[in-house]
């Protein structure tokens, strides 16, 4: 019960309602999307609500799903944030503040951590291309493609989730719990946020009935009841939850997590568009599964990452030291 009135245990109870929430609001979602769709068949919407409208209408069920709990996690977020601010800091939290960096700095460790999140992925991927587990794709890739496809959603995932996962929660963390069990809390909750999707192919007999949403929620929560899933999949998320949790704590930064989260993701996508995994070699599934996430290899990589970070963080800290004292400060 004193957990569970603490930061930390807010917001574990912020993402239990929110989930809940999200099973009661995805039929909801899904009638009105659907009805939205029908509709923009005949009527003449602005070409925002048609482009809305049409993305409905291919959706299935478990995207409304996703859609209902990002509505109702921001729906919640101000009630978690008025909990924690009624909450006195633990001694010695204010030390892990977010401190402020100058042009220069931000940049350096932004660099450093695109170069390292991709390198590390990138050998990844050079080592399934010579053991012949990835196969080239026979694509054509635009620049505008290239830009839409892998670009962007990097840039996104990078500063989006670190805002919110090393920027709010691992905040709250630390607020009230000691170092190591922020960085292992908040990375569980990390990686736990990411597998949030049911299998594919799952089919909902009626997905306007009212317990639709719940329907999807067990399928998704019987991800963690497969042995197999917490190796291959499961591990390397939370090893990645540690590391940035690791690099925003060490730097008193969010700029060189959202670097690595950028490039990780950047070469994820990169390899998905021109790389497929094949389904028959011998390194699937324990080695390498679906993708350069999925695997004992991704976590290998990962843990080599992890290594450059911890070097990395120390070269940064010494040289801003050399330069300005830290003090933290708000942000």
């Amino acid at each position: 019960m004193r957990f569970l009135k603490s930061e930390a245990g807010a917001s574990i109870l912020w993402l239990a309602a929110s989930l809940f929430a999200a099973a009661l609001l995805m039929p909801y979602l899904y009638d009105a999307g659907k009805t939205l769709a029908h509709n923009a068949e005949t009527a003449d919407y602005p070409s925002i609500i048609e482009g809305i409208a049409a993305s409905a209408g291919r959706a299935k069920p478990d995207r409304f799903f996703s859609r209902a709990l990002l509505i109702s996690a921001l729906a919640l977020l101000p009630a978690l944030i008025r909990r924690v601010k009624k909450t006195p800091k633990r001694e010695g939290a204010d030390r892990f503040a977010l401190r402020k960096l100058s042009w220069r700095q931000r940049l350096t460790h932004l660099s450093s951590g695109l170069l390292v999140g991709a390198l590390s992925l990138g050998a990844l991927a050079v080592v399934l291309d010579v053991t012949g587990a990835a196969v080239p794709k026979d694509v054509s890739l635009s620049a505008g493609k290239f830009f839409s496809k892998a670009f962007l959603p990097s840039l996104g995932a990078g500063v989006i989730e670190e805002l919110v996962f090393r920027g709010l929660l691992l905040g709250l963390w630390l607020r009230a719990c000691s170092l190591r069990t922020a960085w292992v809390g908040s990375a569980l909750v990390f990686s736990f946020m990411h597998f949030l999707s049911p299998p594919d192919g799952m089919e909902i007999a009626d997905p306007r009935s009212w317990s639709a949403g719940f329907e999807i929620l067990s399928s998704t929560l019987g991800h963690f009841t497969n042995p197999t899933f917490f190796v291959t999949e499961f591990a390397t998320l939370t090893l990645l939850g540690l590391l940035l949790a690791y690099c925003r704590t060490r730097t008193l930064s969010l700029w060189l997590p959202i670097g690595i989260h950028a490039g990780l993701v950047f070469a994820l996508k990169t390899f998905s568009m021109t790389r497929h995994l094949d389904p028959e070699s011998a390194l699937n599934p324990w080695f390498i599964g679906g993708d350069l996430k999925s695997g004992i290899l991704p976590l290998v990589a990962l843990g080599v990452c992890f290594a450059a970070c911890i070097a990395i963080t120390r070269t940064l800290n010494r040289k801003s030291s050399e330069t300005t004292p830290s003090h933290p400060s708000g942000s």
